[in-house]
C-alpha cells in the first residue's frame, strides 16, 4: 500500500483560497478528491492534502485562510485552537451524520461532526504465543506476559494521538510503563504488513484495520477487534453557519463520500446510511477528555514516560 503523494495528480494543499479545508489519510485522499472533482466546477473550491497532526498545524492555517468548512483528524489542534471559536465553527448540517455506529458519540459542546474514525486493532501471529492467550480487550495488552512482544504502528501520528491517550486513559501512569514494557518497537503499518518485514517477529502487531486485514491474511495471523471496542482516531468535520457550508457539507456527508472511506480506508463513515459492517463496536476516549484544557501536557507526559 503506497501513501506516497503525487504532486503532479491531487495536489491542492497551496490554494489558500478554498471554501473547503480537508485533511485527509493516505489510503483515501485521492479517491476523495475525484470524488470531489464530480460536484464541484472547481478544484479551486477545496484543498485536500495528507493529514497533518499536533497543536500547531491548524492555527498556522488559520492565520493564511478563512475556509468554511474543515475536517481533519489532528484533534489536539482542533480543542486547543481558539481561532476556531474566534471564526463560529460549529457542528453545522450534523443530521447528515448520525449514523448508529457513532451514536454515544456526540459532541456536547455542539462544535464537531464525526464523519469517519480510524480504527486501532490487533493482528497476532499465533506461531509466536508460546503458550500465551490471545489478548481479548485493550487492557490486556499491559499484561506482564506480553513483555518484549508487541510492536506498535509507529506513523507520526498513531502513537501520540490514539494509544499514549487511550492508555493513560485506561490505566494511567502504570499502564504506559506497562506498554513500553511490552513493546520492542514501533513499525511503520506498511512495513508490518510484508512476509519478513519484521527482523524480529512479535506475538502481538497493533495497527490500523486497513493494514491489519491485509495482514490477517497471511499464515498463522489473526486479526482482534478488542471486545470492549476498536479505540478511535476521529476525523471530525466543522462548518460556519452560512450557505457555502451547507453546499459544501451536503457534498461531504453524502453517503456516496461515506461509502469511499469505508470501502477504500476502511475507516468507518459518520454518513447517516452508511453500513459501515463493523465486526465489534468503537471505542472513543471521550469529549469530557477531548476537551481537558491539560489536554497537551497530558500527552507531553505520556510521551516522557514511554521514550
Amino acid at each position: 500500500m503506497d501513501c506516497t503523494l503525487n504532486e503532479s495528480l491531487h495536489f491542492t494543499i497551496e490554494n489558500t483560497n478554498a471554501k473547503l479545508l480537508g485533511r485527509v489519510p493516505c489510503v483515501v485522499q485521492l479517491p476523495f478528491q475525484d470524488y470531489l472533482d464530480t460536484k464541484f466546477d472547481s478544484r479551486g473550491i477545496y484543498n485536500v492534502a495528507l493529514a497533518e497532526f499536533g497543536a500547531d498545524w491548524i492555527g498556522d492555517l488559520l492565520r493564511q485562510q478563512d475556509p468554511d468548512v474543515i475536517m481533519g483528524v489532528g484533534i489536539e489542534g482542533f480543542v486547543n485552537e481558539p481561532l476556531m471559536d474566534e471564526r463560529g465553527y460549529t457542528n453545522f448540517n450534523s443530521e447528515l451524520l448520525s449514523n448508529s455506529d457513532f451514536k454515544d458519540f456526540v459532541d456536547p459542546k455542539g462544535r464537531y461532526c464525526f464523519f469517519s474514525a480510524i480504527p486501532l486493532v490487533a493482528v497476532v501471529d499465533k506461531s509466536q504465543a508460546n503458550g500465551r492467550k490471545i489478548p481479548k480487550t485493550f487492557a490486556d495488552l499491559f499484561g506482564p506476559e506480553y513483555e518484549n512482544s508487541m510492536v506498535y504502528p509507529d506513523d507520526g501520528h498513531m502513537l501520540d494521538s490514539i494509544m499514549l491517550t487511550y492508555i493513560y486513559k485506561e490505566a494511567g501512569e502504570e499502564g504506559l510503563k506497562a506498554f513500553k514494557r511490552n513493546c520492542f518497537a514501533g513499525v511503520h503499518p506498511s512495513q508490518m504488513i510484508k512476509p519478513g518485514g519484521l527482523e524480529k517477529k512479535p506475538f502481538i502487531m497493533l495497527m490500523p484495520w486497513v493494514f491489519a486485514r491485509l495482514k490477517a491474511l497471511q499464515p498463522n495471523m489473526e486479526l482482534v477487534w478488542f471486545e470492549d471496542g476498536a479505540p478511535i482516531l476521529p476525523l471530525v468535520v466543522t462548518a460556519k453557519n452560512n450557505e457555502t457550508a451547507k453546499e459544501i457539507t451536503e457534498v461531504l456527508f453524502d453517503e456516496k463520500a461515506g461509502i469511499i472511506f469505508r470501502k477504500n480506508g476502511f475507516f468507518p463513515s459518520g454518513s447517516t446510511n452508511v453500513n459501515n459492517d463493523l465486526p465489534g463496536k468503537l471505542k472513543f476516549i471521550g469529549w469530557d477528555f477531548i476537551y481537558r484544557p491539560d489536554l497537551l501536557d497530558i500527552i507531553s507526559f505520556c510521551r516522557k514516560v514511554v521514550e
